[in-house]
């Protein structure tokens, strides 16, 4: 039996609707496989199974954002349920959960007693709409107003939490050296780029594409890479070096895909490229991202048990050539919604779970954050997700080094990014309003000190250095023309604050 959804805008039932990256929730807030459409005026979600399930897709709160939201996870019926109220009831559910882990329900602060009032206020506009359910027109617009209350909570309660963390990491300068740092772009050597990287950034994160090194079997182009790399090392700016294997789609070498069902053949070919790779520069590099996206399992259809074998191997082969190097396990598309679609992937925090678990010898998790653009990981979250997604991997008892952090500076899609303009931010979320160049600045500032504020995380790289090749529109510190945006002073105001603390 499917699950059915009525949807209200404004009090008004929406007989035309095409969900947005809709997608079935599992335990956890874990993607699962199903199919999500409108259809006959009603929200559709297609299971194999009738065991209990939730949906997810972008919604449009109002004045907070649009944003990707879910429901609590509920039981196949004939009635159709009411999503308005349903994603009302689960945003509810998170903050009581969330108070319980951060151990705001009675921390003695004036702030507390004010959030806990607006806490009961959402929860008293929530239980009027569910009072009404016979009316669901006036039921739906009173879950909206649970939505927005709740949401623009949420985000307080995350805000609240990061700033006591944040300021207990300051006053007992639990900062490592460096901590704000930028993924380069390899291909570009102009002089200017370089000696802004050079002069404002704590480290740098260099990636090196498989695909851009060894566009063909046997054939290896390291010269743009080179050049940073002696650049870099000559500057003593640190390096993280990678991911050097990534198996997301577009990162592998076409010629690799002859061998996309052979994993004995796989297996051997990566293991070459990252013997020679960490051979060649392990005098200059100490922190290897070592793998990336095994776990959506995009590029290739590996078991679970190929994954964790793929990831030890790799990981051991750059110990076994450069034993005192750091190594990295990056987390990419860390919401899952590949698992959605992928029934031979991994949801992402099994497999950091897993590898942690496993006895493999890496040091830290990388990890990646790039969101307001309608791809795959990208869809925009509120803070509160945001945070909730970070303290995820305080169990897991693994160092974390947020190695992409982006958000675009334009609300419009950039013929000039790497998609060549098909991604359009209008659709991937928002963020209070649209994206532009303050925006992204005010988000910048807010998601680097509550991802610092976490004391598992160690250092913050953005993830474009300019516009131009970005990996979101306009998602760089600087514009084309290599002239400092908004985010660009607003990062090296953070970074100057995180040298005060160090020198206090």
């Amino acid at each position: 039996m499917p699950f059915k959804f009525e949807i209200y805008n404004d009090g008004k039932r929406v007989m035309n609707f095409a969900p947005t990256a809709g997608m079935a929730m599992g335990p956890e807030s874990v993607p699962i496989p199903g199919e999500v459409v409108f259809k006959d005026g009603m929200l559709v979600m297609n299971r194999h199974e009738d065991q209990p399930a939730g949906v997810s897709l972008m919604w449009d709160i109002g004045e907070p954002g649009a944003f990707h939201l879910e429901t609590t996870r509920i039981l196949p019926r004939e009635k159709p349920y009411n999503l308005n109220v349903e994603l009302a009831r689960c945003r509810l559910m998170k903050i009581v959960q969330k108070q319980e882990d951060w151990n705001l329900f009675d921390f003695p602060h004036p702030r507390t007693e004010k959030q806990m009032a607006r806490f009961r206020d959402a929860q008293a506009t929530f239980a009027e709409a569910l009072g009404m359910l016979h009316e669901p027109m006036g039921a739906a617009r009173l879950a909206d107003q649970a939505i927005i209350k709740s949401t623009d909570l949420a985000d307080e309660l995350a805000l609240f939490h990061a700033e006591l963390l944040l300021n207990r990491r300051r006053s007992t300068n639990m900062f490592p050296k460096h901590v704000l740092g930028c993924r380069i772009d390899p291909t570009v050597q102009n002089q200017k780029y370089k000696e802004t990287l050079l002069d404002n950034f704590d480290f740098a994160v260099l990636p090196m594409s498989w695909k851009i090194l060894q566009p063909q079997e046997g054939s290896f182009q390291t010269e743009a890479v080179d050049e940073w790399v002696e650049l870099l090392t000559r500057r003593r700016m640190p390096i993280i070096a990678g991911p050097l294997i990534d198996l997301t789609d577009g990162e592998v070498p076409e010629w690799m895909f002859i061998w996309e069902h052979d994993f004995d053949s796989l297996r051997e070919i990566a293991y070459e490229y990252v013997q020679k790779v960490v051979q060649r520069y392990r005098k200059q590099i100490s922190v290897w991202n070592v793998v990336s996206g095994l776990h959506t399992n995009s590029a290739f259809t590996l078991s679970f048990e190929q994954i964790i074998e793929l990831t030890r191997l790799l990981v051991a082969q750059v110990k076994a050539i450069q034993a005192n190097a750091r190594t990295l396990v990056t987390i990419t598309q860390p919401f899952g919604e590949y698992h959605s679609k992928g029934a031979n992937s991994v949801p992402p925090m099994l497999y950091a779970e897993m590898v942690a678990q496993a006895g493999i010898n890496f040091e830290a998790f990388g990890l990646e954050i790039e969101q307001g653009v309608p791809s795959r990981g990208g869809y925009m979250r509120d803070l509160f997700q945001l945070s909730c997604l970070m303290d995820r991997f305080s169990a897991i008892g693994r160092p974390v080094f947020l190695t992409a952090l982006g958000c675009p500076g334009r609300y419009t899609p950039d013929p000039a990014d790497r998609s060549e303009g098909k991604l359009d931010p209008a659709v991937g979320g928002r963020w209070k309003k649209p994206w532009d160049p303050t925006l992204q600045a005010d988000w910048l500032e807010t998601v680097c000190k509550m991802a610092l504020s976490k004391p598992f995380i160690e250092s913050v790289a953005w993830a474009n250095l300019s516009d131009g090749h970005t990996t979101l529109p306009a998602g760089g510190l600087l514009d084309d023309m290599l002239r400092p945006k908004p985010a660009f002073m607003k990062l090296q105001e953070l970074r100057e604050s995180f040298i005060r603390t160090r020198k206090a």
